[in-house]
């Protein structure tokens, strides 16, 4: 086997071996039809002795080339090693959402290991987890192409318009032949940039990638864990320095298990025949396990979108210790291919709405119970067990979106709680802010040029308005007034908590407090919206319910809050850092009655802490709205229509102002536009 060409690696490999799993989930390292051939024991990345690409990449990405680039130097040798690419200004281009997977689409420039800028393509397109369908593939990828080379922001300097290397994730171990995929993209990318030297990374080792040089730590323990790429569901790495080993691979897909039970909940899916066909299928089956078969046909917009509900909607109940240990079993069966569903959780979703909460409160309760016993017990304590105590665990890949698994993890297998330290456990958790398949193209990137250097922060690395020329002729037109010329974020701070700013111009009849849109400075990175294009309001006790009801979504959806870090204690009993919301902390109950707003039925809020490093604007409107609230705290959610993306134009954000009537103000970049409606006399 590989793992045993060299001696350095031979721990590694001999774990590798021995990660027995204790919960019945095969690993599938050695599969050759699916994986490149017993990978696991190798480390992945810049040094990796495995292939690059597959032999059908490669064929593939030669035919796409022109005749000059055939003839030229281009080296696409699928065993060749990228060296000496650690200079200061070796530039990377990477895209992804057109291989294993597509949705999430996305493209990054990096330079020396430094990300410049990434497009998500559902931005550009104002679809939701956009990637580019056949019939528009190159058009699409050109358009996207093009406002990279035109938007993206490089420092120091200009952006580079010839790249030494390209990068598609996603492709290896799987035999594309018959995709146009690879054949078509690069000479898509050609046409607009010029790339000397193709590669591929894997899907699951560009999101350990992406989480563990984006971390604090020189060593972890790594999972990146989804609904699955050309390397699988559920895959373990171990990391030190620059090194990032697999030791496992598991044919366990949590993410389609646990978004195939949000699938059949009415309140989750928003389709209320769901009961109806449970039911039917309680009458004509007498077995415990029963096999279904989804008589209902969602797109993959609503498929991606149950987990995110699935996880509010679990809040709103207690979970069943009689359903819990039948779950458990359903995720440990869909990960044998077992389609079968247990008839009693079938008979309480049948039973009513209330057995319905149930049911999702428990499956998110193994979801995050056997997540986390996997991670300790045959993971965290065989490393252990061999000596190899890392210094951090970061969580990656779509699951990670999942901040109450994030959270147990956090509490139970860390010291970040200890009052002493315990250096026989991992220092804390670490999830990157776009954990999701957006993030696969900064892996894409580090898997070639690694970062050096301090960390680089990366949560605002998205693109300004892309009409941000039209912004100072609306001012004009509209009688928009500049925030700073008003006091900027201390007019701002009282406005939101209702101030003498507000209730000069409120209408006499409300006592609500305004919603403001903020819409400033380069978009956020990832599916969390952070401040750059965030609805903000104060945490009162009907302001979640406004929320909600501005963005139409469900009533049990949680509104996640902003805090100043100087106020994560009072808020937690406990310094809970998450500044890309990935964690759900239990708010204290004194808390919970002063700002009934912030935290979400369950009492755990979802929070993004922000410092004066991590925004100081954002930072600075917090402290100003705590000396005038006693908190410095508030309501945050994404600014967009309904339906679509986070927005990012001018000309959508002045419509929703016009059609919303709980919306009160935007800011868009300096200046302060009033709605024509609602709560202002």
């Amino acid at each position: 086997m590989h793992c045993q060409t060299a001696t350095s690696r031979m721990l590694l490999c001999s774990l590798s071996l021995a990660l027995v799993p204790v919960y019945g989930v095969t690993s599938s390292a050695c599969d050759t039809s699916i994986f490149p051939s017993c990978d696991v024991g190798l480390p992945v990345g810049k040094d990796a002795p495995g292939p690059w690409t597959n032999s059908s990449f490669f064929k593939a990405v030669r035919r796409s080339t022109t005749d000059k680039a055939r003839t030229s130097t281009r080296e696409l040798n699928e065993f060749e090693l990228p060296v000496s690419l650690h200079g200061a200004d070796t530039p990377v281009l990477a895209l992804s959402g057109c291989g294993d997977v597509l949705h999430d689409a996305s493209i990054a420039i990096g330079i020396g290991g430094r990300i410049q800028c990434v497009l998500e393509l559902e931005r550009l397109f104002e679809v939701r987890y956009y990637a580019p369908e056949w019939s528009v593939f190159n058009s699409s990828w050109r358009k996207a192409l093009e406002t990279v080379r035109d938007g993206c922001e490089c420092h120091p300097g200009p952006c580079p318009t010839s790249f030494a290397y390209g990068v598609l994730v996603g492709f290896g171990g799987t035999d594309l032949r018959g995709s146009p995929a690879p054949r078509w993209l690069p000479a898509v990318v050609e046409s607009v940039f010029s790339v000397r030297h193709w590669r591929n990374v894997n899907h699951h080792e560009a999101h350990a990638l992406m989480g563990y040089f984006s971390s604090p730590f020189r060593s972890a323990f790594i999972l990146s864990y989804d609904g699955g790429g050309n390397d699988g569901y559920f895959n373990a790495f171990v990391a030190e320095g620059q090194e990032v080993t697999r030791i496992a691979r598991r044919s366990m897909n949590m993410a389609m298990s646990y978004a195939m039970l949000g699938g059949l909940l009415p309140e989750v899916t928003g389709t209320p025949e769901t009961t109806s066909w449970v039911c039917r299928v309680l009458e004509e089956n007498s077995d415990d396990w029963i096999k279904t078969k989804f008589s209902f046909r969602w797109n993959l917009y609503h498929i991606l979108s149950f987990a995110g509900k699935l996880m509010g909607y679990s809040g709103v109940a207690q979970p069943s210790t009689e359903l819990g240990p039948l779950i458990r079993e359903l995720y440990i069966k869909k990960s044998k291919k077992d389609n079968r569903l247990p008839r009693a959780m079938l008979a309480k979703i049948c039973e009513s709405e209330e057995g319905q909460r149930v049911v999702a409160a428990t499956a998110q309760s193994e979801f995050h119970g056997l997540v986390r016993d996997i991670i300790k017990h045959d993971f965290l304590s065989k490393l252990h067990a061999k000596g190899m105590n890392v210094e951090g665990i970061v969580l990656t890949g779509g699951c990670a979106l999942n901040v109450l698994a994030n959270q147990l993890v956090r509490e139970t297998l860390t010291e970040a709680r200890s009052q002493q330290p315990d250096f026989t456990k991992p220092r804390d958790v670490y999830v990157p802010p776009a954990p999701n398949d957006a993030g696969l193209t900064v892996g894409a990137i580090w898997a070639i040029a690694p970062p050096t250097g301090a960390r680089q922060p990366l949560q605002y690395l998205g693109f300004r308005l892309w009409d941000i020329d039209d912004l100072a002729a609306e001012a004009t037109r509209r009688g928009a007034i500049k925030l700073s010329t008003l006091g900027g974020v201390e007019y701002l701070a009282e406005l939101l908590a209702g101030g003498p700013a507000w209730t000069v111009q409120a209408d006499p009849k409300s006592k609500e407090k305004p919603i403001i849109a903020v819409v400033r400075g380069r978009q956020e990175f990832g599916p969390r919206a952070l401040g750059h294009r965030s609805l903000l309001a104060v945490p009162d006790a009907a302001m979640r319910d406004r929320m909600n009801r501005l963005k139409f979504r469900q009533w049990y959806r949680p509104v996640a809050p902003m805090i100043a870090e100087e106020a994560l204690e009072e808020v937690f009993g406990f310094k809970y850092t998450s500044p890309y919301m990935e964690f759900a902390p239990k708010v204290r109950k004194e808390v919970q009655e002063r700002f009934p707003g912030l935290s979400h039925f369950d009492g755990t809020a979802r929070h993004q802490s922000v410092s004066q490093v991590d925004e100081p604007w954002i930072h600075a409107l917090l402290l100003a709205v705590g000396r005038r609230t006693g908190l410095a705290v508030l309501m945050n959610t994404s600014f967009n229509s309904k339906g679509k993306p986070i927005t990012n134009t001018v000309k959508e954000s002045l419509a929703m102002l016009d059609e919303l009537e709980d919306l009160d103000y935007v800011v868009i970049e300096d200046f302060l536009f009033p709605a024509k409606h609602g709560r202002r006399s």
